[in-house]
């Protein structure tokens, strides 16, 4: 699934080019369908509601039985309920392996640890850590996880305070609120840039390091 159109993509290459133009900042963005597959939580919740079936069951015949029952009863409830636990089983874990249940069904908390190292991976497989001077910023954003961050490296966090980080985050995540994941980027840049050229000028300009259009991963 593309979440960008080749026009938006060519516009983003086209800003962080000059955003690059006049700096000894290197600027990568990355786009990521999921930061994780979460194939556990499938099978996870399929077992823990089948395992429940009996339990409840039961419950409900304590319920509307006043407590009383034979062990005729019991014995028959024990025959069926094992295939039934096995058909909740097979059926939701199959119900489950939708993507975008899949997804909705991990905590949130888990969800952000794993975009969080999905980011730092992508900073050092796409060797922002080797630029000249160490001065790599990666826009980093994953989309099933609705998560948004930039990771620069040391020479840049030593010199630039976090909360502009920050801000241009939060900016980040209105446009895309908003249904505007390019606008997100093309802003995002636009920020890098003047962090960039106020900081890291380069005014004669210097050959690219690194690529400059939109990778996805």
């Amino acid at each position: 699934m593309a979440f960008l159109t080749e026009s938006e993509k060519a516009s983003i290459t086209a800003k962080i080019n000059h955003a690059e133009s006049q700096t000894r900042a290197e600027i990568v963005t990355v786009i990521a369908k999921s930061s994780d597959g979460y194939r556990y939580i499938p099978t996870l919740w399929a077992a823990l509601i089948a395992l429940s079936v009996p339990g409840l069951y039961y419950l409900w015949i304590n319920l509307t039985s006043g407590g009383w029952g034979t062990l005729e009863s019991i014995q028959q409830s024990a025959a069926w309920l094992y295939p039934v636990q096995v058909l909740v089983f097979l059926g939701l874990g199959m119900i489950f392996q939708i993507p975008q249940a899949r997804v909705w069904m991990v905590p949130k908390s888990v969800k952000r640890q794993r975009a969080a190292r999905h980011a730092r991976e992508q900073f050092f497989l796409q060797k922002l850590h080797e630029t000249e001077g160490r001065t790599g910023i990666l826009v980093f954003v994953s989309v099933a996880e609705h998560y948004v961050e930039i990771i620069v490296d040391s020479s840049i966090a030593d010199v630039v305070d976090n909360s502009i980080w920050n801000d241009t985050v939060n900016e980040f995540i209105s446009h895309v609120r908003a249904g505007n994941i390019a606008k997100g980027f093309e802003s995002t840049i636009e920020h890098c840039r003047v962090v960039a050229w106020e900081n890291f000028p380069a005014p004669e300009g210097r050959p690219d390091e690194l690529p400059n259009h939109l990778i996805e991963v």
